[in-house]
């Protein structure tokens, strides 16, 4: 329990910061490392022009980056005392990464949004994927009477964003996470529902984004 809370406040201290405005959208490349006492953790992403058609693949399908067809991002794990990879993984494009004091995990957090599906992943020094979420800046904040009116009015969308872990139940009010690419062709009406319940992101107030990231 004290391990998880300790994550948790790592992962939020790390995901308070500012996208600042660009002038171009982002297309680079980037490799970060970090090391503790018993691994070496190497990420990389290759968002220029040479994965183009790789990346639109994926954002405009099934929005998936953690496959085989990934030949642009990867997080690997190496055993610092024999040298030999643990493992390397496909992922979104991370901008920091950091291990757990107990060695026990690997979070990974992102300010890149555009065509990135989740700006935060969570892995075992394994190799298990423990946890993924998109993060924008804004949501929607329904009550309950709000939120049954959309689960009602359109189940097809409410079950298509439950099932791609964009609802937070936190007691009151519920938060919907719809603001992404594709988002409007895929929900249609109910994005425009959605939209009339427009506010900042429920763990922070400090996200903002700009029309090219």
């Amino acid at each position: 329990m004290k391990t998880r809370i300790l994550i948790i406040i790592t992962i939020l201290i790390g995901l308070t910061f500012k996208v600042k405005a660009d002038s171009f959208s982002y297309s680079d490349s980037l490799r970060i490392q970090v090391e503790t006492k018993n691994y070496i953790v190497i990420h990389f992403h290759d968002w220029t022009n040479k994965t183009k058609d790789s990346r639109y693949k994926m954002i405009s399908t099934n929005q998936d980056p953690f496959t085989q067809e990934n030949d642009y991002s990867y997080l690997e794990c190496i055993d610092k005392k024999s040298g030999k990879s643990i493992f390397k993984k496909p992922c979104p494009a991370l901008t920091k990464i950091q291990i757990s004091d107990d060695e026990k995990h690997i979070i990974g957090i992102s300010k890149i949004m555009l065509w990135n599906p989740f700006q935060l992943v969570i892995f075992d020094v394994k190799g298990g994927l423990i946890k993924k979420r998109h993060i924008s800046s804004e949501e929607a904040k329904l009550d309950s009477n709000s939120f049954m009116e959309f689960k009602q009015k359109y189940s097809t969308q409410y079950y298509y964003l439950d099932s791609i872990n964009r609802i937070y139940r936190l007691d009151k009010p519920i938060y919907v996470d719809f603001i992404s690419m594709s988002m409007p062709r895929i929900l249609g009406d109910a994005w425009k529902y959605l939209y009339d319940f427009i506010a900042r992101n429920h763990l922070s107030d400090n996200y903002s984004e700009t029309v090219t990231n």
